[in-house]
């Protein structure tokens, strides 16, 4: 993390003296306690927004009129009444400015032009979320509550089955699997979220029947399968294998069979949610793909 320079300890320090003596009644209206209300976007600079999620920590760095750090990495949380730094904090003479990333995660980096920085992302072990928020005008005493808008910085993809075969062969699903995607990448947030993506392409099941649904037969028409997953933006051109079982009239159903598409051409870019349609067939599975960025 960075350094505070010494005169930022100063800050801090009668911050803190000050916050002594504010903790106890921090609620009331017209304290001097940094507190912010945290909404929900699509992606950075949205307008579309919801609510933040209450049991979602976030980690906030604000910066004083003259570049200093005089809050770094604080830890934010709900406490039932509003949301504030886990150790209270004071506002100082003159105006801050805020950014914030959301889940708190301590290896989150302001850099030297105030964007934030990650080294290492691990889809495989995170829950998937990664929130950031742009940097903020300046705030002070007077604001009270600063608002904070945070982005999703990841994209959203999820899928939609459709049983194309003729209309004497039945369909069950068994996996939907992304083959040949990048789960690893360094993140900085920038004027937009940027990605450089890390170690090697890897296949990441979306759909499991044994866990995220049972038996269900595929329709004619394409119905959802499996729940929303986040992926690291990138240009990985994966293709997506259907592993399903079949059945033709009175015959036994025959598990295990497999389908994949051409390669998926579209870039996952931050904040985007993408739908793929995927309609078996003999051959191919057939995909078509919409956009947006709604969640």
């Amino acid at each position: 993390m960075h350094n505070i320079p010494g005169n930022i300890s100063v800050l801090c320090a009668a911050a803190l003296l000050a916050v002594s003596c504010l903790s106890s009644t921090r609620h009331e209206v017209g304290k001097d306690v940094i507190d912010f209300a945290p909404v929900l976007g699509t992606e950075v600079r949205s307008g579309d927004v919801s609510p933040f999620p209450e049991d979602m920590d976030f980690g906030v760095w604000a910066v004083t009129e003259d570049g200093d750090i005089y809050m770094d990495c604080s830890r934010v949380a709900y406490d039932g009444t509003g949301w504030y730094p886990e150790q209270p904090v004071a506002w100082p003479d003159g105006t801050l400015r805020f950014i914030a990333a959301a889940p708190y995660r301590e290896d989150m980096v302001l850099e030297d032009d105030l964007s934030l920085s990650l080294g290492e992302y691990d889809l495989s072990r995170e829950d998937g979320g990664l929130y950031v928020t742009d940097l903020t005008s300046g705030y002070g005493s007077s604001d009270r509550t600063v608002p904070l808008s945070f982005g999703r910085a990841v994209s959203m993809l999820d899928f939609r089955v459709a049983n194309g075969l003729n209309t004497a062969t039945s369909v069950r699903l068994e996996k939907i699997i992304l083959k040949g995607v990048y789960v690893e990448g360094s993140f900085r947030s920038s004027s937009m979220p940027e990605w450089t993506v890390a170690g090697d392409k890897t296949d990441l099941t979306v759909y499991d029947s044994t866990v995220d649904g049972g038996n269900t037969d595929v329709a004619r028409s394409p119905q959802a399968f499996g729940r929303t997953v986040s992926v690291i933006p990138q240009k990985s051109g994966p293709v997506v294998e259907l592993v399903y079982s079949f059945q033709t009239a009175d015959s036994q159903w025959l598990t295990g069979q497999s389908e994949t598409t051409d390669e998926l051409k579209a870039e996952w870019e931050p904040g985007r949610h993408y739908t793929y349609t995927l309609t078996l067939t003999e051959n191919i599975v057939k995909h078509t793909s919409g956009i947006s960025t709604a969640d």
